[in-house]
């Protein structure tokens, strides 16, 4: 069901008009006419505007009407989606002052048609943006600025990086290990600073990575999936055939876990490279099993994480197989079903093994406390 957002950024206010203001109503479309920029050249599309009334339904012919402002100034004549028996939800209505999207197509009398299609979401996503940076510089302060920079950084690498090689018909997994490549280098140099705590934890992440591949390339294989379990995987295949579904399957599962890993090792890290410099005297050994006292508490709250987020995504999907009543043997045998269960167990296998393998490289390479201690390398892990 879509959601009523309301405006944000308010436009140049009109006058308020009423269904019975017939003469007015006229003589500013007629006006917006003559002062109007012109409109895309294209013959279909969409557009972006402001309710600025709604008229009755007679004016249209059973279907109402709403004077619409473009950004540039302009008021154009669009219908909204009238009342549909057959419909099976509810929607809530379109009202005045709302900021909307327009769908535009050329009539049969070539006249240029309007119709309002949904709601502009994007100033409430604009604002909850502005929302988690506060909050995130309010309670980390620069680590936390940081660390919003490199969520970002992340996201662009996998817009502009990631999905444009894959729609030009690369390896799927080859373009996913060299984004999260740069996207580690980022996130844990750029964050928590360059010192041999976050090298640590950046190879064992980058080894965990590499294994989490390998059992999804293995039980990908055993399970038969052939990556088009679901609806956008059609669609995928029927608007660019050159992507490698299978493999595009398997990037989405290396970085989903990626962020949990970079937690869980830059944690294992900063508590071996602490117990070394607390006490030089700790052996190899000993700095392992020590930290791996603290890592064992740490995986079971983040596999937890892991494996609800995932089943939170698939929510939807679970009640619509409840509804269906098919049996969990049937359930299980579907495609879309069975590459969720294989994402959250091989993610949480990769999630589990970087806590040993980076744990024990921070314990071979910080025993004897014999590597000098940079400024801040003991203050950037976090409790837990």
């Amino acid at each position: 069901m879509k959601s009523r957002v309301y405006p944000l950024w308010p436009l140049p206010r009109l006058p308020r008009l009423n269904c019975g203001s017939r003469p007015l109503l006229l003589a500013l479309l007629i006006a917006s006419q003559a002062f109007a920029q012109s409109l895309p050249e294209a013959a279909f599309g969409y557009l972006e505007g402001r309710i600025r009334e709604i008229v009755g339904a007679e004016v249209a012919g059973g279907r109402p009407v709403a004077l619409v402002q473009l950004p540039g100034g302009r008021v154009i004549r669009a219908e909204l989606p009238g009342d549909d028996p057959y419909a099976p939800l509810d929607l809530p209505p379109f009202e005045v002052g709302q900021r909307v999207e327009l769908y535009y197509s050329n009539g049969p009398d070539g006249q240029r048609q309007f119709v309002v299609t949904d709601w502009v979401r994007r100033p409430s996503l604009i604002w909850l943006v502005v929302l988690f940076l506060a909050v995130s510089v309010a309670v980390a302060r620069l680590k936390g600025l940081r660390a919003f920079l490199a969520t970002g950084t992340g996201l662009v690498i996998v817009v502009s990086f990631i999905v444009p090689r894959i729609l030009a018909g690369w390896s799927p997994i080859l373009v996913s290990i060299l984004g999260i490549g740069g996207i580690l280098i980022f996130a844990i140099y750029f964050v928590h600073g360059l010192n041999w705590s976050t090298t640590a934890a950046l190879v064992g992440t980058f080894l965990a990575i590499l294994i989490t591949m390998g059992l999804g390339v293995v039980f990908t294989e055993l399970s038969h999936l052939t990556g088009f379990g679901s609806e956008e995987a059609l669609m995928i295949n029927a608007g660019a055939s050159q992507v490698n579904l299978k493999g595009l399957l398997l990037a989405g599962l290396l970085v989903g876990a990626l962020g949990a890993l970079t937690d869980i090792t830059i944690v294992q890290a900063s508590v071996v490279r602490e117990l070394a410099h607390a006490n030089p005297d700790f052996s190899a050994r000993e700095l392992y099993r020590r930290g791996m006292n603290v890592g064992l508490d740490h995986v079971g709250s983040l596999v937890n994480t892991l494996v609800m987020a995932y089943t939170g995504a698939a929510l939807p999907l679970l009640v619509l197989l409840t509804l269906s009543d098919f049996s969990l043997a049937r359930v299980l045998n579907l495609e879309l079903v069975s590459s969720e269960i294989i994402q959250i167990l091989v993610g949480s296998i990769g999630l589990i093994l970087g806590v040993p393998i980076t744990t024990y490289l921070a314990a071979i390479l910080f025993q004897g406390d014999r590597l000098v201690v940079r400024s801040g390398e003991l203050e950037h892990g976090h409790p837990h």
